[in-house]
């Protein structure tokens, strides 16, 4: 069987840390990863705002988020040929697709799926050139709307994104090119060979340092060096149990509210959210004996929680700091306009979904900076609402 390390001689199978699947913010990693995220997240976000104050780095390099659907990959393998496959090419036993057979055989379960894979090897065998793999979400496969000034639209998830000219026979946004064995931002131009029939989005984000204003460098200066402060005299606090990890990610993501803005968390606060997990747990479980276990349980964390205040205190103090920093970085979307699509929400002109983040000076580890009212219409997205 050809491995995915085969197939695009470049990955090695005991270091897969840079393959592009789920990305982080800034604001999650001392929950994630402990002091040493926290120092991480640092040490990012001030090269990126470096980066946004001078347009200059040797560090950090930037591409386009954008709002797509499902992330495929792209190959042309100087033996093999042409291939298609998802995230699962990164999977200990690899679904690499070169065949529609090899699609049904991998993807058969999910018949959307792999109808949007046959149709991406049909029109995409010459997107590629021979020994190059790249990555990116898919925008549309099938005819797609148009718009009242004859703009083509497309609404992959939420943000509809507009192009001019007529439609392709599928449109894409590539971001991701691998090299070496590290994902690299950004697609140059010898991996790419025929798009004639297909619509690539422009994922380039070069920051101009006039679009990143004097009041948000003072705001991300500030809010930078207090969660420097906080890393280095209270880093110890950011080791907390796996459970926690998952209740306290949790919080973070309930204060945000669907106009954008997101609440400060609080120590009561974060005891209030254990509260109503801990209801909905015991209301979960039928016997007498099983809800005293939920109670039991759920009181022991919170005893933790208010036996450790300055602990928890300084975990929801970092992330308002990295959170106003991301807002701070992200202002810069209103500038900085993509050459060759347009983002909607709801049918008004919005910023694009955000940045990624690839620190060159660290294999290339990659995250990525949502601003705030983006984020919250993500997850208020009404095509997931449930009335009940």
């Amino acid at each position: 069987m050809i491995t995915f390390k085969t197939f695009t001689f470049l990955i090695e199978e005991e270091d897969q840390s840079s393959h592009l699947g789920h990305l982080d913010h800034p604001y999650q990693m001392h929950v994630l990863y402990g002091k040493r995220g926290a120092e991480q997240a640092v040490n990012d976000l001030k090269s990126v705002h470096d980066y946004f104050t001078t347009g200059k780095s040797n560090k950090i390099s930037a591409s386009r988020k954008v709002d797509g659907g499902v992330s495929v990959i792209i190959s042309n393998h100087p033996t093999f040929g042409p291939s298609v496959s998802t995230k699962s090419a990164f999977n200990v036993k690899p679904k690499i697709n070169y065949t529609e057979e090899d699609i049904d055989k991998n993807h058969g379960h999910a018949p959307g799926l792999a109808n949007t894979l046959k149709h991406l090897l049909k029109h995409g065998k010459n997107l590629v050139n021979s020994g190059h793999s790249v990555q990116g979400d898919v925008l549309y496969t099938s005819e797609p709307k148009k718009t009242e000034d004859n703009k083509v639209s497309t609404t992959p998830n939420r943000i509809e994104y507009r192009h001019e000219g007529a439609p392709k026979k599928f449109g894409i946004a590539l971001h991701t090119e691998y090299e070496g064995n590290t994902a690299k931002t950004g697609v140059s131009p010898k991996a790419i060979n025929s798009t004639k029939n297909i619509f690539v989005a422009d994922t380039d984000f070069t920051p101009k340092p006039e679009h990143y204003s004097e009041k948000n460098r003072n705001i991300a200066s500030k809010h930078l060096e207090l969660a420097k402060e906080l890393v280095n005299k209270h880093g110890d606090h950011f080791d907390v149990s796996k459970e926690h990890k998952e209740h306290i990610l949790t919080y973070m993501n309930s204060l945000r509210s669907e106009a954008g803005p997101i609440a400060t968390p609080t120590h009561q606060g974060y005891i209030d959210h254990l509260n109503k997990i801990k209801e909905r747990k015991k209301a979960s479980v039928k016997t007498s004996r099983a809800k005293e276990e939920k109670e039991s349980h759920f009181n022991e964390l919170q005893n933790e929680v208010n036996n450790n205040k300055s602990k928890f205190k300084s975990i929801f103090d970092f992330h308002d700091h990295t959170n106003k920093v991301t807002e701070a970085l992200t202002s810069t979307l209103a500038h900085n306009k993509a050459s060759n699509f347009s983002s909607h929400i709801d049918n008004a002109p919005s910023t694009d979904e955000g940045i990624v983040i690839a620190n060159k000076s660290n294999r290339n580890i990659l995250f990525k900076l949502v601003p705030n009212k983006i984020a919250s219409a993500l997850k208020y997205n009404p095509r997931f609402n449930r009335t009940p």
